[in-house]
């Protein structure tokens, strides 16, 4: 069960979002380019980007692996559709 509404959710994305460019659509979406630590054993660390956007599901209903998108001058390709049942996706995305 959802805590905020569609329109809250659009607000916030509004208010904290970037342009999120589909082939046939812009919409808002939380963007985010962490580098996390591995550890595979052993003694050399080392660290992988993982980037997703956080966006409204109803917003990404045809987006699957593989769609391209773009955020500012970038182009990802979606490698993961992530629904966390509360009205927001994250998609897993992929640089190219």
């Amino acid at each position: 069960m959802t805590v905020e509404t569609s329109l809250e959710r659009q607000i916030y994305l509004n208010d904290f979002g970037v342009d999120v460019k589909l082939s046939n659509k812009t919409i808002k979406g939380i963007f985010d380019n962490p580098h996390n630590p591995l550890s595979v054993g052993g003694e050399i660390q080392f660290s992988v980007q993982e980037s997703y956007v956080l966006v409204e599901t109803s917003d990404v209903t045809d987006v699957a692996h593989g769609t391209t998108l773009t955020i500012g001058d970038d182009s990802y390709v979606v490698t993961d559709v992530q629904p966390d049942g509360t009205g927001m996706t994250n998609l897993m995305l992929e640089a190219q």
